[in-house]
């Protein structure tokens, strides 16, 4: 299995996401926060009839970035990635986790998700409650997640798809040393 900085290598011209700026998204960016999010979720080629029924889910309110933690992160003055936290003790959820298609592997997810866990820390809780896409659980694993679970979330096609739930600890040597980095 890949280790989570291998997520930001492959692209030579791609500046160190670790020197990407990371700020509070702005209530203006929903719509394209909202974009970003169906853009992600259709990469990994899902029917458009399951896309469609997650319109709701992918959809990023000015309600939501105003009254959760909700982070972006840039590079040229484009939003690249974004993620939405649910403060709760002991274990923050996250809401939202997306990177812009064009900037996959290419760094911001570590970059995002070590930016996170620090949030999470800071905020009191021990850990990050991820319910993850059954693509993207690779992804969470290689930055330190423990799966610690599934549920059923069958779609047409695809009776026995299931959303791994996984659990990262957000006071852990390894993701310590992977926020420095990021």
């Amino acid at each position: 299995m890949a280790d989570a900085m291998s997520y930001g290598r492959g692209n030579p011209n791609m500046p160190a996401a670790a020197s990407l700026p990371i700020r509070r998204a702005r209530v203006d960016e929903a719509v394209e926060l909202s974009a970003i999010a169906v853009a992600s979720k259709a990469t990994w080629c899902y029917p458009a009839a399951a896309l469609a029924g997650w319109h709701d889910q992918l959809t990023v309110t000015t309600d939501t970035i105003a009254g959760c933690p909700a982070y972006v992160i840039e590079e040229d003055l484009r939003v690249r990635g974004f993620y939405v936290l649910l403060p709760a003790l002991p274990h923050w959820e996250l809401d939202h986790f997306w990177v812009a298609p064009a900037a996959m592997r290419r760094g911001v997810g570590p970059a995002l998700l070590a930016h996170a866990a620090g949030v999470v820390a800071r905020g009191g809780a021990t850990g990050l409650a991820i319910d993850a896409d059954p693509h993207a659980e690779a992804f969470y694993l290689a930055c330190g997640a423990q799966r610690v679970g599934a549920v059923a979330a069958p779609i047409p096609g695809f009776p026995d798809r299931t959303r791994p739930q996984l659990l990262l600890d957000v006071n852990s040597s390894t993701l310590q040393m992977r926020r420095s980095r990021a």
